[in-house]
């Protein structure tokens, strides 16, 4: 990079120092810009220090937000790339800090904070795998994490926002009636080249393996040389609830998640947003005894306005303007529902400590397996553990601390999106 390029009228310092002087006028939007300016010009990693006097590390290529309550590391630190890709500074030191819940040795059994929401709520936070008679899941993992990293820099970042689609993709989706693809082109084998975004209001990444989730998160900040980027591990996951658990307005979200995620329970308010309705037809009791199954009908087309989270029970004088899987209704053996799945950040009441969405909308992949033994004692199929429940869960019975390993690494479902996280190198 010359000299010219960053302190000439039109250098990227000289941006940098503009942008610094608009900020207090500015929009939001404006402010974002002009960091992602300053993230450009930051070429070298920086501690940064708060008005109380709390610190992080800026990585090289990132710079922090300066949009009111965004700059404070206790309430959760923004930083922004230049190109747009929001992470929130997770303080494993000083006065807001949380332990890391990685061990330098990682011993046996360790598996982040899911001892801790066991013994300090219920079995329901507890849930890894449905198995049938003879069959176990065991020899749970998680190689992801780094202590080494944690431990020199004092945190680590995670994702603002849940994983979004790249806008150079071909299933890129943002406007009312664009197509709603699934796992045809969502979890290809061409995407094992692609990077996520981590940006707001844009569609969640879904329909993606755990497998392939893993390879797109590394590849965010593959040539950085401030920064790993990774799926998010169960280490890092359990910190940040820990983390925000430690906050007295958020003290029972590990319990009950139900006013911070987008679960079909909460009814809150998502304004010109990008989002999808799939339906369900759910078995009532008598559906039950006739040994019925649930139904899913997934969306066709995205859709974007005014939407109000929470689901919708179908009466029947409205229900006609909704098409089923099955193409007539049954009304003896099934009751009828909308789901919603919204945008990322799409609803600032889903935010805590700055984060989005990491309770409700999407279950979200981690770095967790185990082996599936089937009855005979074989080994079979490897899983992988999905946390925070989804937008067709209820918050109570899916908060944010909820872990299920159900699903192989090469599962995908509707419901099934991830985040990444990054650890300073």
């Amino acid at each position: 990079m010359t000299i010219a390029t960053l302190t000439g009228d039109n250098g990227i310092l000289t941006k940098a120092a503009k942008a610094k002087q608009e900020t207090e006028k500015a929009t939001e939007d404006e402010i974002r810009r002009l960091t992602m300016l300053e993230a450009v010009a930051n070429t070298e990693n920086k501690t940064y220090t708060d008005v109380n006097g709390e610190t992080a590390i800026i990585p090289a290529g990132f710079e922090v937000s300066q949009i009111e309550g965004e700059n404070i590391v206790k309430n959760g630190l923004v930083v922004i790339d230049g190109k747009g890709n929001e992470f929130v500074w997770i303080p494993c030191s000083g006065t807001s800090g949380i332990t890391y819940e990685k061990t330098d040795d990682n011993g046996t059994g360790n598996h982040g904070l899911a001892s801790y929401w066991k013994e300090s709520y219920s079995d329901k936070q507890w849930s890894y795998t449905t198995t049938t008679a003879g069959e176990t899941i065991t020899d749970w993992s998680d190689n992801g994490g780094n202590y080494a990293s944690v431990t020199k820099y004092g945190g680590f970042y995670i994702g603002r926002y849940e994983a979004g689609v790249p806008r150079n993709a071909d299933f890129y989706a943002d406007s009312e009636g664009a197509t709603y693809e699934r796992e045809g082109k969502k979890n290809a084998e061409t995407v094992k080249t692609m990077s996520p975004i981590v940006q707001k209001d844009t569609q969640s990444w879904n329909y993606i393996s755990q497998e392939k989730a893993k390879k797109v998160s590394e590849n965010m900040y593959k040539d950085s040389t401030s920064v790993t980027s990774s799926l998010v591990d169960s280490y890092a996951w359990d910190t940040v609830v820990k983390w925000m658990a430690s906050d007295s307005k958020y003290s029972g979200i590990g319990m009950d998640s139900s006013n911070y995620g987008n679960y079909y329970n909460n009814n809150k308010i998502a304004i010109n947003t990008l989002y999808a309705e799939h339906r369900l037809g759910s078995r009532n009791a008598t559906g039950a005894a006739n040994n019925k199954s649930d139904y899913w009908t997934i969306a066709t087309k995205y859709k974007k306005g005014n939407i109000t989270s929470g689901y919708v029970s179908l009466s029947a004088s409205i229900r006609d303007q909704y098409e089923f899987a099955l193409n007539s209704y049954d009304d003896t053996n099934y009751n009828y529902y909308i789901y919603k799945e919204l945008a990322t950040g799409a609803a600032d009441e889903t935010k805590v400590k700055n984060i989005y969405d990491m309770a409700g909308n999407m279950w979200e992949w981690t770095t967790e397996t185990g082996n599936h033994t089937t009855a005979n004692g074989s080994s079979g199929t490897t899983f992988a553990v999905l946390r925070g429940g989804g937008f067709n869960c209820h918050g109570s019975s899916y908060p944010v601390s909820r872990r299920d390993g159900d699903h192989s690494t090469t599962g995908y479902n509707f419901n099934f999106g991830f985040r990444p996280v990054l650890y300073i190198k």
